[in-house]
């Protein structure tokens, strides 16, 4: 597929993942907000209610949740509740700590670090519009957690997976900045480049959690948006991190047990 830099990648045809009468995941693309647009075609949200009106010939309203969000520039795996009780069970899934994310992101930079974990106190800052990094715990500061791993590292740019174990606003795009990493596209955090109109570049790849209705485990992913270039990334890749990164978190417990 040919990449045009002036593409707008916001009004692609939204790809369904998986969706059953409980949930819903859906590839967002880059430059669409999940909820809140101005106007109601520009929302994924309203995006998907009017699509399943329409597909399923619903006469009333039709009920979705989002329970979680990605930023607007970003593009990758939305989940999206179609039952109350079920957005209920979602959320509490995300506040327990039992839902998994592995993100994908090409940075500036030359990423030497193999694999490791990042600590970190973020706070936002509504003047900037942005993430800050603080070097020390104040009352506004979040404790920020952030596991990487290098997948290829250039002269002027790096691939890299990451997992962020906590859900801070930019979590991702603020400490890839603060370590001289910003995500390729990302102008607000510092990036020289632009190579896509509304995106950056950093994908949620993967989305895992138990099914809230019948808690067998559920794994999906999102394709990688063409403008990211080729990339050979398979899931054995992805799950070999995720273990090294079970692995650790486990080691936690030993000390604290």
């Amino acid at each position: 597929m040919r990449v045009l830099k002036n593409q707008n990648y916001s009004r692609a045809k939204v790809e369904i993942l998986y969706e059953d009468k409980y949930l819903l995941a859906v590839n967002k693309p880059a430059g669409l907000v999940v909820q809140g647009a101005k106007s109601p075609e520009d929302s994924l949200l309203n995006r998907m209610r009017d699509f399943i009106k329409k597909r399923d010939q619903k006469p009333g309203q039709v009920f979705l949740a989002v329970v979680h969000r990605l930023d607007k520039p970003v593009s990758g795996v939305v989940l999206i509740a179609r039952r109350s009780k079920g957005a209920a069970k979602i959320f509490q899934l995300f506040q327990e700590d039992k839902v998994e994310k592995v993100y994908l992101a090409k940075v500036e930079g030359t990423f030497k670090e193999d694999f490791g974990i990042w600590w970190d106190n973020l706070f936002y800052e509504d003047s900037q519009r942005k993430t800050l990094v603080s070097d020390s715990v104040t009352p506004f500061t979040k404790r920020a957690i952030t596991f990487y791993q290098r997948l290829r590292a250039g002269d002027k740019e790096s691939l890299v997976l990451l997992y962020p174990v906590t859900g801070r606003k930019h979590q991702l795009r603020a400490v890839l900045a603060k370590r001289g990493f910003p995500v390729i596209g990302d102008r607000l955090y510092g990036s020289k480049r632009r190579p896509v109109r509304g995106a950056i570049l950093l994908h949620a790849l993967r989305l895992a959690l138990p099914h809230p209705h019948t808690q067998d485990f559920l794994e999906i992913y999102a394709p990688i948006p063409p403008y990211f270039g080729k990339i050979d990334l398979d899931k054995r890749t992805i799950l070999e991190f995720l273990n090294r990164v079970k692995r650790e978190r486990e080691s936690w417990k030993d000390v604290s047990g």
